[in-house]
């Protein structure tokens, strides 16, 4: 066979110029049969090409029954069965196997066509969430993104939270709805544990009850995707994966997480000028067809914590999901219930809130409150050195110096004056108490009733003058006294 450029040569040599054939085949070295064949065929040479038989061919027939016995195996595993259970000495390479299952599974199983829907204003919403990263306060962090998106006008909302439980959801639906100024008919989630507890057969699944609830206060219906069906709420889907691109990309860094979220709804507001991907029509203009389709926002939201059941340990603390938050030390051991919010913690003993802390945001933290170990640790002042309580920056500096000051006058009893000093935090609050002592070491002094006098001395103020009116100030002038007839009179008595 030859190239297209020695057939073309040949047409038009032999062809069009009536060249003899022996010379332009001894020019172009081919046999003048070769050439005198192709000056009589109009059609170029195709090229021939021929298929060697891949290894695995031998064993079609047993990587076909392992698709269909298990769609989702890898090539390496069939490789590793057929290697042990068919032929020990079979020596290809993973990268070939890839390539004839894959070959074989487009053949056996057909990836499924979709459906394109249509939907009208104001019936359904989408929502899910999806890890993204970003840098908070100097830290980058993995954050949960919520997203909800109306499927008629395609308008979404984002919404950033330090984790995926059912207080980030529960508050960031409202939040969504509050955005949309409107509920919609159906909304589509996919089957998170924070919603659903248990996937039973077709769509049937038993709801997470405080999620079931919360719904049920908002009239709001809820259908569940089918599992590994993503295509079943693409539009979020999709909307993550814009977010990520057009926001997330490259790494964002914000002071708080308020901002983030300030600046991720700005995002979304300016979301209402881009055209929508199906239509001519700009997302705002859809949007507004929405607006006038969803039910109006309830009088009153539900509440967006949850409620549990928690023992507070011999340390005076409640483990709340790996975190650990204290109480005052005279609750220890007592039974106590928490609320637990988006980013807060309520712990509940009976009807009494003894303890708020805001809620951490990572794994194993501790959220101490220092007034609450006080009494406890004055009573063993020894421990007060290695408290926990007292540890981590959880005391300003001022009264760090206080202790150090008085274990280099009296190590013996510094420990006792120095948990003495911060008893007085109990009626006050930790930083009156530290601005008093900032004021003592100002002054040169440690002493606890210095302390005290500057902790509960009133501060003298001294009032202003009274201002006198602009219009009696106008009014009240000095009194000018004339002494030209006096000086006449003088100088007449002189003369005479």
């Amino acid at each position: 066979m030859i190239s297209l450029n020695y057939w073309e040569t040949i047409r038009l040599r032999c062809v069009r110029d009536k060249e003899p054939i022996k010379r332009v085949a001894r020019e172009l070295g081919l046999s003048p049969h070769t050439v005198r064949k192709y000056i009589n065929s109009q059609t170029p040479p195709a090229k021939i090409t021929i298929k060697r038989p891949a290894i695995l061919e031998t064993y079609q027939a047993v990587v076909d029954s392992l698709l269909q016995a298990t769609p989702k195996i890898t090539a390496a595993r069939i490789l590793t069965l057929i290697i042990r259970d068919y032929d020990s000495t079979l020596s290809i390479s993973e990268s070939t196997a890839r390539k004839y299952v894959a070959q074989r599974r487009q053949l056996l199983i057909p990836k499924e066509a979709f459906v394109r829907a249509e939907y009208a204003p104001g019936i359904q919403a989408q929502f899910d969430f999806s890890p993204m990263r970003a840098i908070i306060d100097g830290i980058e962090q993995r954050l949960e993104i919520f997203v909800m998106r109306l499927s008629y006008s395609g308008h979404f909302f984002a919404y950033a939270s330090p984790r995926e439980d059912l207080p980030a959801l529960m508050h960031s639906v409202i939040e969504a709805l509050k955005f949309f100024n409107g509920v919609p008919s159906i909304a589509v989630f996919d089957n998170a544990k924070t919603a659903v507890t248990h996937v039973l057969r077709g769509r049937d699944r038993i709801e997470n009850e405080g999620f079931l609830a919360f719904r049920g206060a908002l009239a709001l219906e809820v259908e569940y995707a089918a599992p590994r069906r993503g295509n079943e709420k693409g539009g979020v889907e999709g909307t993550h994966g814009f977010i990520e691109d057009n926001f997330f990309r490259p790494l964002p860094a914000f002071a708080s997480l308020i901002d983030l979220n300030t600046a991720l709804q700005e995002f979304c507001v300016r979301n209402l000028k881009r055209r929508h991907s199906s239509h001519r029509e700009t997302i705002g203009d859809r949007y507004q067809r929405d607006l006038g389709a969803l039910r109006p926002l309830p009088e009153h939201f539900p509440a967006t914590h949850v409620t549990t059941y928690a023992k507070i340990n011999k340390f005076a603390e409640v483990t709340v999901k790996t975190n650990r938050y204290s109480v005052p030390s005279k609750y220890a051991f007592r039974d106590a219930f928490v609320e637990i919010g988006i980013d807060f913690i309520k712990i509940r003993v009976g009807s009494l809130i003894i303890a708020e802390h805001p809620r951490a945001c990572g794994r194993r933290e501790a959220i101490i409150n220092p007034l609450h170990s006080l009494d406890l640790i004055a009573r063993k002042h020894r421990s007060a050195i290695t408290a926990a309580a007292f540890s981590q920056g959880r005391l300003p500096v001022s009264l760090v110096r206080l202790r150090d000051q008085l274990i280099a006058r009296d190590g013996t009893r510094a420990t006792k004056a120095w948990t003495e000093t911060l008893l007085l935090a109990v009626d006050t609050s930790i930083d009156r108490l530290a601005s008093a002592v900032d004021r003592a070491l100002a002054r040169g002094t440690i002493d606890i009733q210095a302390i005290k006098l500057l902790l509960y001395q009133k501060p003298l103020h001294i009032a202003p003058a009274p201002a006198i009116p602009v219009a009696a100030s106008a009014a009240v002038h000095a009194q000018v006294i004339s002494l030209d007839g006096y000086r006449m009179q003088r100088f007449t008595e002189k003369c005479s």
